[in-house]
C-alpha cells in the first residue's frame, strides 16, 4: 500500500493526539483547549500573506508582537480607512487577529511613501558647456547633481543633467533650476521574484528653459513634475520643453515634441493634458488653459548656410524664411550635432536674425517659429557658417571642414575650420600639380588650429589640392579636388579676389 508524505503526516498526527487526547493524560477541558491551541499554532506559524492578484508592485511588512491591522495601517496606507480592502488582498479573514511573523503585501497604491525609507540616489552633470555652476560653485561634466541641488547657466552656457531615473534635463543659456526631490523606494516586481527601485523626482525652474527627453522605461512612483512659480507641469511623456522666461508676467509655458505631460494652474485650480505636438501658455492671472498646436519646422532650404558680415564683431544678419502663423523665431547655435553645446541663443520679432554676438566659424544652427501666445514650435536644422564677407569659405562635407586661402606675409595661408566636434582626425592637406592629384603629389599636416603656409606658390600659378583625415567614426575620407590659383595681381590689392581657393565644378 502507498502513502504520500501529506497521508503519513496526518497519521502520524492522528495517532499522537489520540494518545495525548487520551483521559489518562488530560482532563476533557484541557484536552479542548490543548486541541485548540495545536490548530492555532499550526495556521499562524510561517504564513505568509498573498495578495490575489499581483497588478502592481507591493512592499511586504513582517508583523511584529502587539501589531495591530488598524495601527500598522495608519503607518504604511496613505488612506488608513483601506485597512479592510487591504485585510481582503491578503486572504485574512479576521483583520483582527494577526499573528507575529505573518506577512502583509501592500500594492503601491496603498503606500504612505513618506513612512517608507528612501534609496539616495543621485544625478551627473553630463555635459557643461561655457559657465555652469551647482550650488554656486563652477562644475566640470561629470560631477555630482544629488537632491537638492542648485545648476545655474549663463549667458553662452548650457548644461545636460542626467538624473538618477535617466531622465536628461538640459539648461538653457540664463537658466536657474533646483532638483527638489531625487530618490527612490525598494519595492517587489509582481512579475519576478526581485526588487526594484521606483523612483520620485521633481525640478523647479526658477528661470530660464529646460529641455527635457524623459526616461521612458523608469519605473516612477509618481509623474516627474517640473515646478514654475506658475505651473506644474507632470511628465508622462518623453520629451518637452518648459520655460519661465518672464518672471515679471509669471506667465510659464510648456511644448510637448513626444509624448504627454499634464500641466497645472495651481493658482487657478485648473489643468490640461497636453500631447505630443501641443503646447500651453500658463498664466496666473487665466483660468483657462488653451492647448494649441505647435508652429511646424522650417524647411531646411528656408536656412541659409552662409552668414557674412563686413568683419568681426559687426552685424550678421541670419534671414531664414518666412513661417506662416508665427509672431517671432528663436535661434540656437551648437558647437555639436545633439545641440548639448549652446554658445548663443537670441530671439527676435522678424525672420531676419542678428548674430552679431556670435563669433566666426562654423556651427550646428537651429531655428523654431514662436506663435503669439509664446508657445514656440519645432525645430529646424542645418549647419553654418559665419564668416566675413571677403572670406571665402568652402565647405567641404566629405571630410566636415569649412576652408579658404588668403596671401600672408610668409606666403599663401591655407585655413580649416577645426572647430567643429566632427571634425576628422589627423587632418592632412595634399598638393598636386595637376587634378587628378599625380604629380609632384605632397602632404602636409595641418597645425592644431587648422592652418597650413605654402611658401612656393607665386603669382600666376596654379596648385591643386584636397583635404584628407580620419572621421570620428574612424573612417578615412578625402574632400573634392580643389583648386588653388594665384591671380597675376595677386598681393597688389585687396580686391583682387576673395579667397585663392575654388571649387572645380
Amino acid at each position: 500500500m502507498l502513502f504520500s508524505p501529506q497521508g503519513i503526516c496526518l497519521e502520524v498526527f492522528r495517532i499522537t493526539m489520540s494518545k495525548l487526547l487520551s483521559p489518562r493524560i488530560l482532563p476533557a477541558r484541557k484536552a479542548t483547549l490543548f486541541v485548540a491551541t495545536v490548530i492555532a499554532s499550526s495556521l499562524h506559524t510561517h504564513v505568509w500573506a498573498a495578495i490575489d492578484k499581483h497588478t502592481e508592485p507591493f512592499i511586504s511588512y513582517t508583523v511584529k508582537k502587539g501589531d495591530t491591522l488598524q495601527g500598522l495601517s495608519r503607518n504604511l496606507l496613505a488612506n488608513p480607512q483601506r485597512w479592510n480592502e487591504l485585510a481582503r488582498l491578503n486572504g485574512l479573514k479576521n483583520p483582527n487577529l494577526i499573528q507575529p511573523d505573518f506577512v502583509i503585501d501592500v500594492p503601491r497604491s496603498f503606500i504612505n511613501f513618506a513612512n517608507q525609507p528612501k534609496l539616495a540616489t543621485s544625478g551627473v552633470l553630463q555635459s557643461a558647456n561655457g559657465s555652469v555652476t551647482i550650488n554656486g560653485a563652477p562644475a566640470q561634466t561629470g560631477a555630482a547633481v544629488p537632491e537638492g541641488a542648485r545648476v545655474q547657466t549663463a549667458s553662452g552656457s548650457s548644461a545636460v543633467v542626467k538624473m538618477s531615473d535617466g531622465t536628461s534635463v538640459q539648461l538653457m543659456p540664463r537658466s536657474l533650476a533646483e532638483v527638489t526631490t531625487q530618490h527612490g523606494y525598494a519595492m517587489k516586481d509582481p512579475a519576478s521574484s526581485i526588487s526594484t527601485t521606483w523612483f520620485s523626482g521633481a525640478i523647479r525652474l526658477v528661470e530660464g528653459v529646460l529641455d527635457i527627453a524623459a526616461n521612458k522605461l523608469a519605473q516612477r512612483k509618481e509623474p516627474l513634475n517640473v515646478v514654475t512659480p506658475t505651473s506644474v507641469v507632470g511628465v508622462r511623456g518623453t520629451q518637452f520643453r518648459v520655460a519661465y522666461e518672464d518672471p515679471a508676467s509669471r506667465s510659464a509655458r510648456t511644448e510637448v515634441l513626444e509624448g504627454k505631460v499634464r500641466a497645472d494652474n495651481p493658482t487657478q485650480g485648473a489643468g490640461a493634458d497636453v500631447g505630443g505636438g501641443f503646447g500651453v501658455a500658463v498664466k496666473p492671472t487665466e483660468r483657462e488653459i488653451k492647448v494649441v498646436a505647435l508652429l511646424p519646422a522650417l524647411p531646411e532650404s528656408a536656412l541659409p548656410a552662409r552668414v557674412e558680415r563686413a568683419r568681426e564683431g559687426q552685424q550678421a544678419s541670419w534671414t531664414v524664411g518666412t513661417l506662416s502663423g508665427a509672431a517671432g523665431y528663436r535661434a540656437e547655435l551648437a558647437q555639436d550635432p545633439a545641440f548639448t553645446q549652446i554658445v548663443f541663443d537670441t530671439k527676435s520679432v522678424s525672420p531676419v536674425i542678428n548674430l552679431a554676438a556670435a563669433p566666426n566659424g562654423n556651427y550646428f544652427a537651429r531655428v523654431r517659429g514662436v506663435d503669439a501666445s509664446g508657445i514656440e514650435g519645432y525645430n529646424a536644422v542645418r549647419r553654418i557658417d559665419i564668416a566675413n564677407a571677403a572670406v571665402a569659405l568652402i565647405w567641404i562635407r566629405e571630410v566636415n571642414v569649412a576652408a579658404t586661402a588668403d596671401l600672408v606675409p610668409e606666403g599663401v595661408l591655407l585655413r580649416a575650420n577645426i572647430s567643429a566636434v566632427d571634425t576628422p582626425r589627423n587632418l592632412q592637406i595634399q598638393i598636386a600639380q595637376d587634378a587628378a592629384m599625380t604629380q609632384g603629389l605632397q602632404t602636409l599636416p595641418l597645425d592644431a588650429t587648422g592652418n597650413v603656409i605654402l611658401k612656393d606658390l607665386k603669382a600666376s600659378e596654379r596648385r591643386y589640392v584636397r583635404f584628407t583625415g580620419t572621421s570620428p567614426q574612424g573612417a578615412v575620407g578625402n574632400s573634392p579636388v580643389l583648386l588653388l590659383e594665384l591671380p597675376p595681381n595677386w598681393g597688389q590689392t585687396v580686391f583682387s579676389v576673395t579667397s585663392a581657393l575654388q571649387q572645380i565644378r
